[in-house]
């Protein structure tokens, strides 16, 4: 089956296959993937990807799917069709964060104006008691900050809104 994902900002064009294991085979350009599953007794999940494993919570929502790890914080997956995959995603980046889950505000680190470079912290949320830290996709300057601390937001609220600089 051949699909297109949206992961945290970039597209990912992949070809998935059935193993006889039950297991999943991706294949994304000659970069193949063999991906396993395994549910766990607490609700989270035992994922295999290639040699590594990762334990995580999954959370699905009605257009994406969020992958929630300790140490990476949530990253969203969202089937995307093909005429979707120009613009603001397929440049590196859109201008407005969204909230990969419902949550809570616990720090903001830029404000309004700021000039901010990729990759830098702009935002820390907490979503089922696990933090995640918002980070810019590309230069640019802060045009709004939606909630401030202790606010609580929906699934795919706009948090913050970016502008070129």
């Amino acid at each position: 089956m051949h699909a297109r994902y949206l992961i945290d900002g970039a597209i990912h064009d992949v070809v998935a296959t059935r193993d006889v294991d039950g297991g999943v085979r991706l294949r994304r350009g000659e970069h193949v993937l063999a991906v396993g599953r395994e549910a766990l007794p607490d609700g989270r999940w035992r994922l295999r990807v290639g040699e590594r494993t990762h334990v995580v919570h999954i959370a699905i929502g009605a257009d994406a799917v969020f992958v929630h790890a300790d140490g990476i914080g949530a990253v969203e997956v969202e089937r995307q069709q093909s005429t979707h995959a120009t613009g603001a995603a397929a440049g590196g980046g859109s201008d407005v964060l969204v909230a990969p889950m419902p949550g809570v505000v616990i720090a903001v680190l830029a404000g309004t104006g700021d000039v901010v470079h990729a990759g830098q912290a702009l935002m820390v949320i907490e979503s089922m008691k696990l933090e995640t830290t918002l980070l810019a996709p590309h230069n640019a300057r802060i045009k709004a900050v939606h909630f401030p601390v202790g606010a609580s937001f929906a699934l795919k609220a706009a948090l913050i809104t970016l502008e070129g600089v």
